[in-house]
């Protein structure tokens, strides 16, 4: 039906954002108006981040929901992302700085765009967090911070004319900008956390499935086969089921080789490194939230299918 393929494409596009604003390193896209005075740059781009951030955690949530919503069981998963981690791979490569192509709507994009999120937003969490703590530690303390230190804070409020005020005046426009800062960060931290755990879950259940439950097309067993099949297009027709959509790379084949390249690139992606940091996350914000978190728990699960051999 018409109506389908409209909400397929959305549903399609909703998911192409996540490569367009995943991640902080996504700022270097937006170029600032050279006429810009410094202190309004950085309100600016503290707004961007926001935003940013703010658009990754809807998309996060809505792929939750629908994973929630069209999956009752594992076998019968509804799979949003194909079994490739080409995109972190890429993008951990040794040219990080290179652009990575961004997946045309048309096409599922594959699971490293989830893993490179994830590890994307564990870094920003603890780079968000020490500027929180920093500038907690400098409200604190206004009156012993240096005249350029205070003078520099004024003009992220008052871009021109700071040295035609008193220093009174300037106290109070410094710790303005503090507690702008502060706020800020607060809530950048919240949506990183929540980012973080909707990316564990959405990757716990594509593991789960592809390596416990999915068979490959390319099966000997053609009673097994022909179940993927239909599944394959049960998954496909939940999706979209426009002729001119290209599913090769999509979740309508997915070979052994895939499987097998899943599991071997998700080990090296998912290391102790990363598992640290993110109980690290838990460990720290659970200091300051007293919401309970669900990472630990993803971790121990994610960490556990990763161990289970498919042969």
């Amino acid at each position: 039906p018409v109506i389908g393929t409209h909400v397929s494409n959305f549903k399609r596009q909703c998911l192409g954002l996540l490569s367009r604003f995943g991640g902080s390193d996504r700022l270097r896209q937006f170029k600032f108006q050279d006429d810009n005075v410094e202190g309004d740059k950085v309100s600016k781009k503290d707004e961007i981040e926001l935003a940013m951030q703010q658009i990754c955690a809807n998309v996060m949530e809505y792929c939750q929901s629908l994973m929630l919503q069209s999956s009752p069981t594992f076998q019968h998963a509804v799979c949003l992302f194909t079994p490739s981690l080409s995109e972190t791979v890429n993008r951990d490569g040794p040219r990080q700085d290179t652009q990575a192509p961004v997946v045309p709507y048309w096409r599922l994009p594959g699971l490293g765009i989830i893993v490179y999120l994830l590890k994307q937003s564990a870094n920003d969490f603890f780079s968000y967090y020490d500027s929180h703590r920093q500038s907690v530690s400098k409200l604190q303390n206004v009156d012993q911070l240096p005249p350029d230190e205070i003078k520099e804070l004024c003009q992220s409020v008052m871009p021109a004319g700071v040295d035609k005020i008193s220093t009174a005046q300037k106290y109070v426009l410094a710790r303005r900008r503090l507690v702008k800062v502060i706020n800020n960060r607060a809530k950048l931290l919240s949506l990183c956390s929540f980012i973080i755990e909707t990316c564990l879950f959405i990757l716990w259940r594509h593991l789960e499935y592809y390596l416990l439950h999915c068979m490959p097309t390319d099966s000997q067993d053609s009673l097994f086969a022909s179940r993927t099949l239909f599944k394959s297009r049960r998954l496909q027709d939940s999706f979209a089921s426009e002729t001119n959509l290209d599913f090769r790379s999509g979740l309508a084949i997915v070979s052994q080789h895939d499987l097998d390249q899943l599991q071997a690139d998700a080990i090296n992606a998912f290391g102790e490194s990363l598992q640290k940091k993110l109980l690290d996350i838990e460990g720290l914000y659970s200091k300051v939230r007293s919401r309970y978190s669900f990472i630990q728990a993803l971790v121990r699960r994610i960490r556990g299918l990763l161990r289970i051999s498919r042969n």
